[in-house]
């Protein structure tokens, strides 16, 4: 043991005795953030699975993104006790779309220690450089193109909302004395959904809609299998060139739409067809957050807990404009414009309060100026961080 008597270890998710680890990886957070309001743990299966319903959690083996991936974990132990975590991973396809070796840490979560961080991080890099890598990138947690990438910078005291973390302000400070630099952000906006748009604004959506005879689609209208299809093509070929994504493979996406299926409502999902051909869409889910707020904290039954998040989504006032997509060829069209009306048109139907627009990367010019003409109010932003390790 080091003088500091400060100790990582380190683990797969293979054997019995790694499941316990994991286990102890995924309950730190619980004592970590016990005293903070603002923070909404997950549920613990949606790490570490849950058999009886047959959902596969993120860090399980069976998970779809270990097909193209390998991960190991970190504990930071000190006196005997666990100060720390992340995880390090390397992202096959990742690699081979952007031509780079980036590997990435997620998870990160220290007590205020910079010397827990820096080993941490360390540890962290080392790793990767073992795997081939010459940069680390992070924090990035799973799923990777669910859940928003890098630290809240900028909005800790804003409402929780479905697959936005929370940290602590630390954070930042532990990240750069760790030789960390901030790469890129990405935001948030949150509209009030009884706020009307400008008269002018919802004059040149209907325009937009007779201009290109756009016809405009709900869920309902085809089978959920050619939705899938449209959905992923539509979204793989919007987001082909943005900063760090990778294209979902149909049996990845699939599998989100299917667990997005628990808390659907469905007429927050708009889709639009130019002369029989699907070209954008754009889809919201109720934030169940406000829910895992109040039942996230008794840690009894998972089960239970399940069944009331899924019965309760009904009731959210708000929800998250998540998914979205235009064909690049349409892009400049102003269909972004004509969704976006029709969904918050839908909304305000149904009682919802509010709406989450993000997340979108900083330099998206065309999102950011949509997202600003309507008038939301920027909610929050995340920072991603890099640094070299070769």
């Amino acid at each position: 043991m080091n003088p500091s008597n400060l100790e990582i270890f380190s683990f797969l998710n293979r054997s019995r005795n790694d499941r316990k680890l994991l286990k102890e990886f995924v309950d730190f957070h619980w004592r970590h953030y016990r005293e903070d309001p603002q923070y909404v743990p997950l549920l613990d299966y949606e790490y570490l699975g849950f058999r009886l319903l047959g959902i596969h959690g993120f860090f399980e083996p069976r998970n779809l993104f270990f097909n193209h991936a390998e991960m190991q974990f970190f504990l930071a132990l000190k006196e005997g006790r666990i100060v720390g975590r992340c995880n390090a991973f390397v992202n096959r396809r990742h690699n081979a779309h952007w031509h780079d070796r980036v590997g990435f840490f997620g998870q990160y979560e220290a007590v205020d220690d910079q010397e827990v961080a820096d080993a941490l991080i360390g540890t962290a890099s080392d790793w990767l450089k073992s795997k081939g890598m010459n940069a680390i990138r992070g924090p990035q947690n799973l799923p990777v193109n669910e859940a928003t990438p890098g630290l809240l910078t900028e909005g800790l005291e804003t409402r929780p909302v479905m697959y936005y973390h929370y940290n602590k302000p630390y954070y930042v400070r532990q990240l750069e004395l760790a030789g960390l630099k901030p790469v890129k952000r990405v935001l948030s906006w949150e509209y009030p959904v009884a706020k009307p748009f400008e008269e002018k604004f919802e004059k040149l959506t209907r325009k937009i809609i007779d201009r290109y005879d756009v016809r405009i689609e709900t869920w309902d209208q085809r089978p959920l299998s050619v939705r899938k299809q449209e959905m992923r093509e539509i979204y793989n070929a919007a987001w082909n060139d943005n900063w760090g994504f990778v294209p979902f493979t149909e049996e990845e996406f699939d599998a989100i739409v299917d667990d997005m299926t628990l808390i659907l409502d469905k007429g927050l999902f708009i889709f639009l067809y130019i002369q029989d051909e699907p070209v954008a869409f754009f889809g919201g889910v109720p934030n169940v957050t406000e829910f895992l707020g109040r039942i996230g904290r008794c840690r009894r039954c998972e089960l239970i807990r399940a069944l009331r998040m899924v019965l309760l989504a009904r009731r959210a006032k708000g929800f998250r404009l998540g998914y979205m997509g235009v064909r690049p060829e349409y892009r400049r069209l102003g269909l972004d414009a004509v969704m976006i009306v029709k969904q918050q048109e839908y909304a305000r139907t149904k009682g919802y309060v509010y709406s989450d627009l993000g997340w979108v990367l900083e330099d998206n010019e065309m999102v950011v100026r949509m997202v600003e003409r309507i008038g939301a109010a920027p909610s929050k932003t995340y920072t991603i961080f890099q640094k070299a390790i070769a």
